[in-house]
């Protein structure tokens, strides 16, 4: 035996005991079961104490706020979404208060997908609950409210529980939350022809489904994608920076931590290329596993640069896809290599930093943000937002209509058939003088400070409601103070709506 040989064994038999001493705290039935309950009731706080950010906002609006389930599956096609998680939110919204209903629809598959994970995975008991305290598991599909947590939820439980036929079930409604989980469905699929595990009737209630989601999304004629692509070269390096927050997923923004924004562009173009060389190293050993997870990724990549950039959350389900992939290697009896344990540590941490954020701040500052404009008096103003989407929140919280700029109609949702033009300074003040041109005095609410860009006289700062989390801030404006204010309003731009009610 070697002079060094000491130190280093030494030093991987310490680490190895500490190692030990944690598997085996782990297997007392006691301290699991406090575990997992703990994870448990962490998942049923945060849900249930999230703030919504705009794009809940707008699922929850066109859900309650259609008229019948013909005027919701018309809304649905400027989405883009299948109708399951708005069906899902419009029955619970006929029973519950409106200000519950996104977090009783997210709460149960949360729930489902943290009690498949923690007591259905293959791995070591400490993996598993790094998984559900994961950055993605706990925060992104657990707390936020949207049909990505129902189609996680039905992804893990059809994966977890494919050597059952009634696995079928959460598998055919797959295509029904979302057509990236479609896409996840096909793996699925192919994974039991694999295993020698379809069955005829599932297989025909897949496609059936899967014929019935593509004639819910079929876009209206005048649809318009929110954002639009910016050209292949910018769109995929786009992606690639995305990627990042994949491997270390910390988000952030012009200002420090901020949700839905990748790392700082130098770190983001090491740590995107890091995470495809990870995923590709981790499923090398497994052909068909690689072809598998290539194809979603491909799919995702190919998507963002042809259709419409896909957002961090979208792209998660490539880490997803990754782990559930080992999660079949580990039933063969493959044991995840350090890396692989590494990784799921990491993703942990995060998850337990966003604990800390959504403790100490609020995710959306809307609340606030519709306080103030009601201390001001300004509820039943004339208002109009910029960009389109920010007064999401204030809609629903207060019912105020938002005038769209580019087009003469008022909205509480958005329709996605116009594209708002403005991208300049004079562009935005040429459309706040043609409104108050005809309308006179109105407010302004934007999500960015325009004060010291806008031409003297044309608008005047009312207050600013500091951004939670998720980056969006709230500044009020007055527009054309010298003008008399007016009873005239436009016409809604999606006649027809229900009130929301939230505050029943």
């Amino acid at each position: 035996m070697t002079a060094t040989a000491l130190p280093v064994g030494g030093l991987l038999g310490r680490r190895a005991g500490h190692t030990v001493r944690i598997v085996a705290l782990l297997d007392r039935p006691a301290i699991w079961t406090t575990a997992v309950a703990a994870v448990l009731a962490l998942q049923i706080a945060l849900t249930f104490t999230h703030r919504p950010w705009l794009d809940e906002y707008q699922a929850l609006q066109i859900a309650l706020q259609s008229p019948d389930l013909a005027g919701l599956m018309a809304n649905l096609r400027y989405e883009g979404h299948p109708p399951l998680w708005y069906l899902l939110l419009r029955l619970t919204g006929a029973v519950a208060p409106t200000r519950w209903v996104l977090p009783l629809v997210a709460v149960v598959p949360a729930l489902a997908t943290q009690l498949t994970i923690l007591l259905r995975a293959p791995f070591g008991r400490p993996e598993r609950l790094a998984l559900a305290t994961s950055a993605f598991v706990l925060f992104e599909y657990g707390t936020l409210s949207r049909s990505l947590t129902l189609g996680v939820a039905l992804f893990v439980f059809a994966f977890a529980f494919r050597d059952r036929r009634w696995g079928w079930v959460p598998l055919a409604l797959m295509p029904m939350a979302d057509f990236l989980f479609g896409a996840l469905s096909v793996v699925l699929i192919i994974l039991r022809h694999r295993e020698r595990r379809l069955w005829l009737p599932g297989l025909v209630a897949w496609g059936v489904v899967v014929a019935i989601a593509a004639w819910s999304v079929r876009p209206a004629p005048d649809v318009v994608p929110a954002f639009a692509p910016a050209g292949l070269v910018y769109d995929a390096g786009t992606w690639l920076n995305r990627l990042s927050v994949l491997l270390v997923p910390v988000q952030v923004g012009d200002h420090g931590l901020a949700w839905n924004g990748p790392l700082p562009l130098g770190l983001a173009s090491i740590a995107g290329p890091l995470f495809l060389v990870f995923a590709l190293r981790q499923l090398r050993a497994d052909r068909l596993h690689l072809a598998l997870w290539a194809g979603f990724a491909a799919l995702t990549l190919g998507f963002s640069m042809l259709c419409y950039p896909l957002a961090i959350r979208h792209l998660s389900l490539m880490a997803m896809l990754l782990i559930l992939l080992q999660w079949r290697a580990a039933e063969r009896g493959d044991i995840p290599d350090a890396a692989f344990r590494l990784w799921l540590a990491g993703l942990s941490l995060c998850g337990l930093l966003n604990v800390g954020i959504a403790i100490s701040e609020p995710f959306d500052t809307a609340p606030e943000a519709a306080a103030t404009i009601e201390r001001m008096g300004l509820a039943d103003a004339h208002w109009v937002s910029f960009p389109d989407s920010q007064g999401q929140g204030i809609s629903a919280l207060l019912g105020t209509r938002f005038d769209r700029l580019g087009r003469d109609c008022a909205q509480e949702f958005i329709r996605w058939n116009v594209r708002n033009q403005v991208r300049k300074p004079f562009q935005l003040a040429r459309g706040l003088r043609r409104i108050a041109a005809r309308y006179g005095r109105v407010q302004l609410l934007s999500s960015v400070p325009i004060e010291t860009t806008m031409p003297a006289g044309l608008v005047r700062p009312l207050a600013t409601v500091p951004a939670g989390y998720d980056g969006q801030a709230y500044h009020l404006y007055t527009v054309r103070a010298d003008l008399p204010a007016t009873t005239r309003r436009p016409p809604p731009c999606v006649p027809g709506q229900r009130p929301l009610h939230w505050r029943e």
